[in-house]
């Protein structure tokens, strides 16, 4: 571990963010499955955040368990997606996620300023 290594930080940071970019877009689109949530965390992160489809899908997996998000198949032609929406505990969940955020980040720029 180097603490000098701005890929650290960067890393570190990113893995938080996946998890509220997650909640987010599936709290703003109603609904979505792995590859758009890819993309739309990419969007709405401008970038910051790029989830590959191997880190979402066992998160998208994680909230169904854990009775934040529930599941319904559509057929794409030959392909089956996997639509995931969140319930009243993962709407809860990102409520929760946005206050704590939204505390943070005034600290964390004012602490940033050298």
């Amino acid at each position: 571990m180097d603490l000098t290594n701005e890929g650290y930080w960067r890393k570190l940071i990113n893995q938080g963010l996946i998890k509220f970019f997650l909640l987010k877009v599936l709290y703003k689109d109603k609904e979505s499955y792995g590859y758009r949530v890819v993309k739309r965390i990419e969007e709405l992160s401008d970038g910051v955040c790029r989830p590959t489809e191997s880190t979402i899908y066992p998160a998208l997996e994680q909230l169904r368990a854990d009775g934040y998000a529930t599941t319904h198949e559509v057929s794409a032609g030959a392909r089956k997606r996997i639509f995931y929406a969140l319930t009243d505990k993962g709407r809860s969940a990102y409520r929760a996620s946005a206050k704590s955020y939204g505390e943070i980040i005034p600290l964390l720029r004012e602490s940033i300023l050298l």
